[in-house]
């Protein structure tokens, strides 16, 4: 289940990758939006949640849906990297166990038991 700061950070990465994709500063997107630069900049850091109009306001503004700025799996694959990068032990372990179980299992066949 997602927490309130992860709906705020997915807002905030989704609105600054759009952003970010038509070439505009967050300058023009608050005059596109008409909203201020100050809500631009807390809603792309997570600091804030946008307001039912706001979110209204910004999609409009970056010509896409409501929704749209709201899919985690918009975000993702930029995160992709960083997740790995978190768990690379854990990965780094398990691959290491399905080796080794891979190794055990091909050595009991090989010697016919």
């Amino acid at each position: 289940m997602k927490t309130e700061q992860d709906l705020r950070d997915i807002l905030g990465e989704n609105v600054f990758k759009r952003r970010k994709g038509m070439g505009w500063n967050q300058e023009t997107l608050a005059e596109k939006a008409r909203v201020s630069k100050n809500t631009i900049s807390d809603i792309e850091t997570g600091q804030k949640f946008a307001r039912a109009n706001t979110l209204v306001k910004l999609a409009k503004a970056l010509q896409t849906e409501v929704y749209e700025l709201l899919k985690p799996d918009n975000v993702m694959p930029d995160r992709t990297a960083d997740i790995l990068a978190k768990y690379s032990e854990d990965v780094k372990a398990a691959v290491e166990k399905i080796g080794n179980f891979y190794m055990e299992n091909m050595d009991n066949k090989n010697s016919g038991t």
